[in-house]
């Protein structure tokens, strides 16, 4: 190892502890408030100056910035903000020591907040990243142990050739050494499904989508989120295949699509070839199973099952669970001895005249119910409706202006319309809620379904052949295609993840004893390659800068818009704790708190982005201003 003879032990030192550092803040980044998400990187960079330069900051600067910095944060706690709150703040310290004084003491607290950063993260999300993570932390604070060793007799000192190579086989023999009772807590020791903090701070969950009622004209816009699902295992289907059910929606409170008691009728009969999938779902508050459409049956977890094929767990999926699901695809499903007509035709408690005129021309046609399907149909396409998620109708009649003025909207503006015409024309009718498509993960046998492939779909029943399902959104101009492959580097990635979470859900201890045995009689006959531990070594140091700068780029929000929203929204969080959810939309939200300064936030930004259009560079000026206001402690 000849580039070990050039370097001093301090200069080592100090890069381990640079990269030790960064190795805690990655994985908490995300989750930080702007101070510490940007003083970090900023100290970092600040600190290898003055190391080249052989300075530092002196404790009489450092010491009041620490306490400065704790009042700040201190002043806004409570305990719903308990582990944000410890978060921000260790990683602000360990930015503040990476300044000060370099010496065996302050690099060892260095070392100990890195970890505490690290530890934090697991509050928010256990994953294999996190393993990966934690195993490059001790690995590089094996090495830097044994160093300090050498810096505390002398901090000039130099390793010939030789000694690195003494000092390297010590350093790696720590965790080597360590392995034994590693292997002894994964088979004692159980696994968290979910991160600490769930636990601490409630059953949260993550919203997948899903909802018990449908109002189109809420909101003039919907973000999509392309948070993780599900991951089902099962072999590659047709994209026209790709409908995930979830939810019947079948009758109305007021103008709202709501879920009600099902009538007594027998189950559906479903008749086709069956598709077994084995399915992962996100934790979620959400208590509907997921299953291509339509699920016959469903195994793996304590359920009821509604005789309109929907199945409901008996508690929330606030945990790592796996079921198993079988599903007959597209066929109708029959129901002998008939559906409750009534039930499926009643209808909303206002309805604008064009769609009254429009069902009482259909219904007077003269026509069977399959040619008013097909002229409705026509209806359709001949509107020339464009799919959109932005500018969408809004006001007391919005499925008029969809149909007749603005046309314009999503799936469930389509989903609505269209099975409210059916039921004016005499043809009972009810919305599916679920996901459309899926990107197929052919190095995990996997599709995965992400949150904004949330979709609505209706089913109609036709006399003989029992419930149809149609989706109109597919009769829009500029429909988009949902199903895709997964591709590139993000595939082995989340393969990676989904086979974390699997393991975590599936062994159980006769499994871990028989990996453990397996991976003892590998490892006996491991034979590493000559260069193996140089070459290694190299590479880490390579790719660690590369990892932060892409984890960095990969979270970083993608335009300049996406960017002061998300300042805007923590401000706002700091400012009224408790009270932003981030779940409603920037209308409601400016409503409700009545803070003019965001009203004013809501405006410029709307008129922009809701009306597909870049903010203009006085506007983003305004916009950042407003922030700035928004930050101040002082109402």
């Amino acid at each position: 190892m000849p580039f070990m003879a050039k370097l001093k032990i301090e200069k080592l030192l100090n890069l381990l502890a640079g990269c030790i550092a960064l190795l805690g803040y990655l994985p908490l980044q995300p989750y930080l408030d702007p101070l510490p998400s940007y003083f970090f990187p900023a100290s970092l960079l600040i600190a290898f100056y003055l190391q080249r330069s052989g300075r530092a900051l002196p404790a009489r600067l450092l010491t009041p910035l620490s306490i400065a910095l704790f009042l700040y944060y201190a002043a806004g706690f409570s305990m719903d903000r308990l582990v944000p709150v410890t978060g921000d703040l260790l990683v602000l310290f360990l930015a503040v020591r990476l300044l000060g004084e370099r010496s065996g003491r302050h690099y060892l607290q260095a070392f100990a907040l890195s970890l505490f950063c690290l530890a934090a993260s697991s509050l928010y999300e256990i994953s294999a990243v996190f393993l990966l993570y934690l195993l490059l932390l001790l690995l590089l604070l094996a090495v830097s142990l044994v160093l300090i060793t050498f810096h505390a007799q002398d901090p000039a000192i130099s390793l010939t050739p030789e000694q690195g190579k003494r000092v390297l086989s010590v350093s790696l023999f720590i965790p080597v050494a360590s392995l034994p009772i590693l292997l002894v807590l994964f088979v004692l020791l159980p696994r968290t499904q979910y991160p600490l903090w769930h636990f601490l701070n409630g059953a949260a969950g993550k919203k997948t989508g899903l909802s018990d009622s449908i109002q189109p004209g809420e909101t003039a816009s919907v973000t999509e989120v392309k948070g993780a699902v599900l991951r089902a295992v099962t072999g590659k289907l047709p994209e026209e295949k790709l409908y995930w059910r979830g939810i019947v929606l079948n009758g109305f409170r007021g103008n709202s699509w709501v879920r009600l008691p099902v009538p007594e009728e027998l189950p559906p009969v479903q008749r086709g070839s069956a598709v077994v999938q084995e399915i992962y779902p996100e934790r979620s508050q959400n208590s509907y199973l997921l299953a291509l459409n339509t699920p016959r049956s469903i195994t793996g977890v304590r359920h009821d099952e509604a005789n309109d094929a929907v199945f409901i767990s008996r508690r929330p999926l606030d945990r790592k669970v796996k079921y198993v699901a079988t599903s007959v695809l597209g066929g109708a499903l029959e129901v002998k001895r008939g559906i409750d007509r009534d039930f499926y035709l009643q209808l909303p408690a206002t309805l604008p005249e064009r769609m009254l005129a429009k069902g009482r021309e259909l219904a007077r046609a003269g026509l069977d119910p399959r040619e008013r399907m097909k002229l409705l149909e026509g209806f359709f396409r001949n509107q020339r409706i464009t799919y959109a998620n932005t500018d969408l109708p809004v006001g007391p009649q919005p499925l008029d202006s969809f149909l007749f003025d603005k046309r314009r909207g999503n799936c469930e503006y389509f989903a609505s319309s269209y099975a409210t015409l059916l039921r004016l024309a005499g043809i009972p009718s009810r919305l599916v809620g679920g996901y459309r498509g899926g990107s197929y993960n052919d190095m995990g046998g996997y599709y995965l379904v992400t949150e904004d492939m949330a979709h609505v779909w209706v089913e109609a029943y036709l006399d003989g052949a029992g419930w149809q399902t149609i989706d109109p959104s597919a009769w829009a101009v500029g429909a988009a295609r949902r199903g895709a492959a997964a591709r590139g580097l993000s595939m082995y990635v989340d393969a990676v993840s989904f086979y974390w979470d699997k393991a975590v859900v599936s062994y159980d201890l006769d499994k871990q004893i028989a990996l453990v045995r397996r991976a003892g009689n590998k490892a006996r006959d491991l034979r590493l390659p000559d260069g193996f531990v140089r070459g290694a070594l190299v590479l880490l140091f390579l790719a660690l800068p590369a990892a932060g700068i892409g984890y960095w780029l990969r979270k970083r929000p993608a335009s300049r818009e996406e960017r002061v929203l998300r300042s805007m929204l923590r401000a706002a969080r700091k400012r009224y704790p408790g009270e932003v959810s981030g779940e409603e939309g920037l209308f409601e939200l400016s409503v409700r708190l009545g803070d003019p300064r965001i009203r004013e936030f809501t405006a410029i930004y709307g008129a922009a982005v809701y009306r597909d259009r870049p903010l203009r560079r006085e506007e983003l000026a305004r916009l950042k201003e407003i922030v700035r206001e928004l930050r101040q402690h002082d109402p």
